[in-house]
């Protein structure tokens, strides 16, 4: 479908919405305004003949709505409309639009992705750094889940329970791009294999060159335990994307270049200053890759599995040394950290997490927030046995408060269900979820335990604080903290 109505800048440079009339052609860009201030009720006059009847008019309107603004025209949920003729050439329209997301809930995201991009964009990246950046914090922060306690196609619902649909994904990409200044298009289409509800993807330009990423099917998180990201769909032409994508190309610019067709095999890739690093294709070897040369050089010439970059470090399973946890260092050496088989590596904004196939996972913070804030928590008695502490909370979402003897733990962000377990034997075990599945944070969760609990401060590789004969560990996920 040809782009028969006038572009949003076109349309502001006019005056916008100085008045309510308007014309056939500035329908969309008129509609896109009042969704973009969340306006629920409003109507507008639309003088000239028209070039089809209204009602296909609007149709066409609404469905290319993502075209611009997606970020407030996606989150539109419904849209109702009546019309009358109140002359010849004149019509009058009443609108009723319904949100997925609140003004509050639209403040909250914008201000959390601006705290996110403070966080992993640093002033002297390139464009590229920061959109691979960004790519990787979507993919390893969230997965991909239908069931969501909010709606699974808010970038409200998916930055708060870090899960959501490829909607979530895309929309808050083109959001951090948009931020950043970085042009960028939510792209709407199919995709093999995906339901009849269709899927969605992004473009985003670098160097004048236009590119797709699809964050949603690079995120291997979401499907199996062992890998967590690739780049298959990561900066792609429409040549390789036509193979199982399809859109309007009449509605988006053309993607041309294969200067990163390299990365079309790349998997268990991690991001560090310049440079990406993963197993290589066939042989499964360490491999570096200069982002802006696209030159790769061999670090390790041994299978390795899961790399993930922490704290300066790169680190893997090493295959040829029974699955061991190794780090790659700064200096250039392949050292071993832990002699136990490694089921998973996980990272997250604040967390780094190594899962084995036996005993229990480490787990480090990557913020050393410590700080406890005052806030206005529903309590909620842990039952305590021995060592062990339980409970559980089901209302309306809100902070809780976990409290028992001798540990609490204080979540501050907002939830309508939670079960808390808390295990202190040779480490300080804790598990959360939300409708049984594992929650992830944005803000620290704060347990607080008794200091007769831990053996030694000095054995702690997680940031404390101490205060009077309490530590206080700031967490965002399940956390083993090993006391021994």
């Amino acid at each position: 479908m040809p782009i028969y109505f006038e572009s949003l800048q076109a349309f502001q440079a006019a005056g916008g919405l100085k008045q309510t009339t308007i014309t056939a052609q500035q329908l969309l860009p008129a509609l896109v305004t009042h969704m973009k201030r969340g306006d629920r009720k409003f109507l507008l006059y639309i003088n000239g003949r028209l070039p089809k009847p209204l009602s296909a008019l609007l149709q066409d309107a609404f469905d290319i709505s993502h075209l611009q603004e997606p970020f407030y025209t996606q989150h539109c949920g419904r849209q109702q409309s009546s019309y009358v003729s109140v002359s010849k050439n004149r019509i009058k329209i009443d609108f009723t639009m319904s949100y997925r997301m609140t003004r509050d809930e639209h403040a909250w995201v914008t201000s959390e992705i601006q705290r996110v991009l403070a966080e992993i964009i640093a002033p002297h990246m390139s464009d590229l750094q920061k959109v691979i950046a960004v790519h990787d914090y979507i993919v390893r922060n969230h997965q991909y889940e239908m069931n969501t306690t909010g709606s699974p196609f808010t970038v409200y619902t998916f930055m708060h329970e870090k899960q959501g649909v490829c909607m979530a994904y895309a929309l808050l990409f083109a959001k951090m791009m948009d931020e950043l200044n970085i042009p960028c298009h939510y792209v709407v289409g199919k995709a093999d294999g995906e339901s009849n509800l269709g899927h969605a993807w992004n473009m985003v330009q670098l160097e004048g060159h236009w590119y797709h990423i699809d964050a949603t099917w690079n995120d291997l998180g979401s499907k199996m335990k062992s890998h967590d990201i690739r780049y298959r769909y990561f900066l792609r032409s429409d040549r390789f994307m036509e193979r199982d994508h399809h859109w309007n190309h009449d509605h988006y610019p053309q993607c041309l270049s294969e200067t990163y067709k390299g990365l079309s095999n790349v998997y268990d890739v991690t991001y560090d200053a310049d440079a990406i690093y993963f197993p290589h294709p066939k042989q499964a070897h360490l491999m570096k890759m200069d982002m802006h040369t696209r030159k790769t050089t061999t670090l390790l010439p041994a299978r390795v599995q899961c790399c993930t970059a922490f704290d300066g470090d790169i680190y893997f399973s090493h295959f040829d040394d029974e699955r061991f946890l190794y780090k790659w260092t700064k200096n250039g050496e392949a050292v071993c950290v832990e002699q136990r088989p490694v089921a998973s590596i996980k990272k997250t904004l604040h967390t780094f997490t190594v899962n084995f196939e036996d005993g229990a996972p480490l787990t480090f913070t990557t913020e050393q927030q410590t700080t406890q804030r005052e806030v206005a928590a529903h309590e909620v008695q842990l039952t305590g046995f021995g060592t062990s502490w339980f409970g559980t909370y089901k209302g309306k979402a809100q902070p809780i408060l976990f409290k028992g003897e001798r540990v609490s733990l204080l979540i501050e962000e907002p939830h309508k269900q939670l079960a808390v377990d808390i295990l202190c034997h040779q480490a300080l075990q804790v598990t959360i979820t939300s409708n049984k599945k594992t929650i992830t944070t944005a803000e620290p969760m704060y347990l607080t335990v008794d200091k007769g609990l831990i053996s030694s401060l000095d054995m702690l590789e997680m940031p404390y604080k101490e205060i009077e004969n309490n530590i206080i560990f700031a967490i965002y996920t399940d956390t083993c903290i090993l006391l021994h």
